[in-house]
């Protein structure tokens, strides 16, 4: 679990990929950041599961395509046996498929093996704090499919949102991390976090995902 240093808090890492080079590649993008520690490493879904029980990690990247047992069978047993644990894949799926079997399963965030370092890297620390960070490149699939039904309009929906809460919450939609979210809109991330507590309140949702396929259906985010 996280440690303390002189520098600050140390996020502990577990990797799991059944390709050793996207492990290594991983491992350098990690190891690279002070605030970030690799402490294991396994090829399959089994290896995962011995390794949450293991090395108690902060967080876990794990692929979904994997021999012996897939990520997401693993990431199902994980969250059951350790929810404390956070669960980034990291996968070269760009499927609406992958991506919500992963969530369903448990999973915090979903970032495709080609994304840029600095995208991984802020991925592990969003999941770490609790945020829900979804890749660009597959968040708006999820969107799509979600915008498949009918949803309701804005005339249908007594929920009223302030200016700015309507700029966070189309961001949100677009799949940005609270970081982004921050920079885009010139906010502190607390202040983003802020506006996402009272978002939760005004649909009556319990965490990111949820608040955005409401929103969605909702009428309020075109």
């Amino acid at each position: 679990m996280s440690v303390m240093t002189e520098a600050g808090e140390t996020i502990e890492i577990v990797i799991v990929d059944d390709e050793k080079f996207v492990r290594g590649a991983l491992r350098t993008y990690l190891s690279q950041t002070k605030d970030l520690a690799v402490v294991g490493e396994g090829e399959n879904g089994e290896d995962a599961i011995r390794l949450a029980k293991e090395c108690r990690p902060d967080v876990m990247l794990i692929d979904l395509q994997m021999p012996v047992m897939d990520g997401v069978t693993a990431i199902r047993h994980i969250v059951a046996q350790n929810p404390e644990i956070g669960i980034l894949v990291v996968t070269g799926h760009i499927s609406d498929v992958h991506l919500k079997a992963a969530l369903l399963a448990g999973a915090g965030g979903y970032v495709v093996k080609d994304a840029e370092p600095e995208r991984i890297v802020a991925a592990v620390r969003d999941v770490h704090a609790g945020d829900c960070p979804i890749d660009p490149a597959v968040a708006h699939l999820l969107i799509e499919d979600l915008r498949g039904s009918r949803p309701a309009t804005r005339a249908e929906t007594s929920i009223e949102l302030t200016g700015r809460e309507e700029e966070v919450l189309k961001l949100l939609c677009d799949g940005r991390s609270n970081s982004e979210i921050a920079a885009e809109l010139y906010l502190s991330e607390s202040t983003v976090k802020y506006h996402l507590v009272r978002l939760g309140r005004k649909f009556s949702t319990r965490d990111r995902l949820q608040l955005v396929v409401t929103a969605l259906r909702s009428g309020l985010v075109a």
